[in-house]
Order: C-alpha cells, then sequence, then structure tokens
C-alpha cells in the first residue's frame, strides 16, 4: 500500500563513508522499492556532503544521540514525565566517557520510526552490504546482489505475528581463525565455546550458494540484517544492553539484537531467519584472511570478550529467570576457566588487558540486580508509551 511508510536505519560513531549507505538505497531502488526516510543515529559528526547525497533518494533524519530534541518533545506530547523521558533516552557515559549503550543508541532510531509513522523499518550497519558472497567452481569468491527489502517484506507481510525477520553473513567469521593452549577456558569464561571448534579450524569465509531455502523462526536476531513491521507495535519490545565503567574506561556490553529477539517472543511475538546471508565485511579488508596477530584484530577480539563477559550475566539471567527456557550457569565454573585462559592469553597476546577479563566478570555479575532494575523500568515506561500510541 502506498500509505506505508518505508525507513532504512543505521547506528554509527561518526558518518564519513557513503558506502554502504548509498549501496542499500542503490538496491532498493533497483528492485522496485520506495524508501521514504533514511534515519542516522550518529553520536559524533556527519559529512554533511554525504546527507546531501542520500537526499537525492530520500528524507534524512539525522539522529545525535544525548541531544535530539525530537523525541522528548514527541514523548511529552504524549503525556510522558521529564522522568519517563530521561529513562528511555538517557545516555549517562556520554559526556565522561563519550559511550551510549547500544540498546540506548537502536531505541533512539527506532523510536524516531515510531513517531515518524514508519511502517517497515530496516536496520543494516555500515560494514554489512546487500550483496550475497558465493563460491564458482574454481573456487573464486564472487558477490549475488539480492533484493534485501523485497525478501524481507515478503516474510513480513505473510504472517499477522511475524514481526521481526533477520539472518546471519556471509564473510570471515567475527574472531580470526587462532589456537592455543587457555583457548578453550578463555572462550567458557566468555561463554563462546562452542565457537571453539570452529575458530581453531576454519579460515575461509562463510558463503551461501542458495539464499532462503531454510526459513524459520528464530529468536537470534542479527542487528545489521533486521526489518522490523511497526505496525505491530503490541508485539514490539525496546532493546536493552549494559555497560560497564573499569578501570576509568567505559565499555560497551554486546548483544542488544541477541537479547531483543526473546524479548519479541515473550510478547506473543514472532521472528524468523529467513535464509538471506548479506554480506559482512567485519574487518574491513575482504578478501584478505584476517589474522589475530594484527593488533586491530587483538584489539576487537579483546573488546568482543569484554562485550560478551559484561552481557552474559543479564543474558543469563533474561534467558533462565526471566523467560525460563534455559537452566542457570554454572559462573564459579566460568570464572575459574576464564581466570586460566586470560592470563594465557594476555602472554600470548602480550597484552595486559586480558587481565582484566576475570575482574570485569565479577563487575558485571554484581551489578546484575541494578541492571535487571533498569530493565524493568524501561520495559514500565515502553508499554505505557504504547497504551498512550493506542
Amino acid at each position: 500500500m502506498s500509505n506505508e511508510k518505508t525507513a532504512f536505519g543505521i547506528i554509527t560513531r561518526e558518518l564519513k563513508e557513503a558506502s554502504p549507505l548509498i549501496d542499500f538505497l542503490e538496491n532498493a531502488k533497483k528492485f522496485g522499492h520506495r524508501i521514504d526516510k533514511f534515519i542516522i543515529g550518529y553520536q559524533i559528526s556527519f559529512d554533511p556532503e554525504i546527507i546531501k547525497w542520500l537526499e537525492k533518494y530520500c528524507e534524512v533524519i539525522l539522529v545525535q544521540r544525548g541531544n535530539y530534541p525530537f523525541l522528548e518533545n514527541s514523548l511529552k506530547k504524549i503525556g510522558f514525565s521529564n522522568r519517563e523521558v530521561e529513562i528511555l533516552l538517557a545516555t549517562p557515559f556520554l559526556n565522561k566517557y563519550g559511550m551510549v549503550a547500544y540498546g540506548t543508541s537502536r531505541n533512539y532510531n527506532l523510536l524516531t520510526a515510531i513517531f515518524s509513522d514508519i511502517h517497515y523499518l530496516y536496520f543494516f550497519d555500515t560494514d554489512i552490504f546487500p550483496k550475497i558472497l558465493n563460491r564458482n567452481e574454481k573456487n573464486d569468491y564472487f558477490f549475488e546482489e539480492i533484493d534485501f527489502v523485497g525478501s524481507h517484506l515478503k516474510y513480513l507481510k505473510q504472517n499477522e505475528d511475524v514481526v521481526v525477520t533477520t539472518s546471519d553473513y556471509t564473510g570471515y567469521y567475527i574472531i580470526p581463525r587462532m589456537d592455543f593452549p587457555g583457548l578453550k577456558e578463555l572462550l567458557i569464561g566468555v561463554q563462546k565455546e562452542n565457537s571453539f571448534d570452529y575458530i581453531t579450524s576454519i579460515d575461509t569465509p562463510v558463503i551461501q550458494e542458495k539464499c532462503q531455502q531454510n526459513i524459520r523462526p528464530t529468536n537470534k536476531i542479527l542487528g545489521g540484517n533486521l526489518a522490523l513491521d511497526l505496525s505491530k507495535l503490541d508485539m514490539i519490545s525496546p532493546f536493552f544492553s549494559t555497560t560497564l565503567v573499569i578501570d576509568d574506561e567505559c565499555i560497551k556490553g554486546r548483544g542488544e539484537d541477541t537479547l531483543f529477539g526473546p524479548l519479541i517472543n515473550k510478547s506473543h511475538g514472532r521472528c524468523l531467519d529467513i535464509d538471506l546471508l548479506i554480506f559482512h565485511n567485519c574487518f574491513g579488508d575482504f578478501p584478505h584472511k584476517p589474522e589475530i596477530s594484527k593488533q586491530k584484530n587483538i584489539d576487537r577480539f579483546y573488546y568482543a570478550c569484554m562485550g560478551w563477559i559484561i552481557r552474559n550475566p543479564f543474558y543469563n539471567w533474561l534467558h533462565s529467570d526471566y523467560i525460563g527456557d534455559l537452566d542457570k550457569v554454572d559462573t564459579n565454573e566460568r570464572l575459574a576457566a576464564l581466570k586460566i585462559g586470560s592470563k594465557i592469553a594476555a602472554v600470548f597476546f602480550k597484552d595486559k588487558r586480558f587481565l582484566k577479563l576475570p575482574r570485569a566478570f565479577e563487575m558485571a555479575y554484581a551489578k546484575l540486580e541494578k541492571d535487571v532494575e533498569n530493565f524493568y523500568r524501561l520495559f514500565e515506561v515502553w508499554e505505557k508509551m504504547k497504551r498512550l500510541l493506542r
């Protein structure tokens, strides 16, 4: 229907590159889809020339985290108090540390779309592209362009209770291949032990020969390949994630997207994996094979470990106590493994930062009760917003 407005949304610290934004707009245009608005959630700055270029395709909405009066005014117009606005939009670590939780960042975009009367909102990340990586009979890699918008839209429209469509990625795995004594213990400590065999044996990128062959329900949401039907607001939850300050550094917990799926299901909505593995250039230099010996990749792995450690206490509570679909995690066993693995990792990488991981683990669990309180508070005001918008 012509009145069903569609928007793209991205989250970025600084907008310096037109790609992949233009790639997705051109892809939508090629397959006959109208994009009404592009919601750009940024933190520091943007290049005005890029905005001018994007405006040739659609209206651009610039959303600066921590400084966006449109949302504050919109919430107050429907009856929110200053305190309730703060619960939804507060950025307590922005001024001192320059950090905003991933969940809060996504909520800025999500709320902007809701108050802009958007029907379908598509999220992708700034290292994601609307194409699939494949390989021919000569083992040469090549890309296949896909109908990104149409592929998601098909399944959002198919069933009344399908609220979210998502899928994983082609390209290199987010952790480069590595192996050292203590890696298994490290992965147990960060709750990623299921990746051990893959990390120690695979150094080729994920490809997809045939897409959309295995459509299935999921609660694993990928924020870089995500579409939402905002007309089903009653079944939509806010994003939520945590942060941790350690040694005067604020580090963001990962997983605002992986926490989102179970919350949608809890609200009686459904999430579908549409088996569309769009390309993720997560190391920024494909087709070069990522090497863990490079400092930028060590940095990435360290912050990934920190992000999982910060996320896990709330993730485990959500699944064991709030949703009840998993058994409780043995935290003592994981901490013991982490103490072993982090020491060996610090030597292996020649990087003392890894020694912080066990302390971060303990600190993250120590503040779990506060995180749960913040979660309930966020959901309370979110439910109020939905009632008022009805």
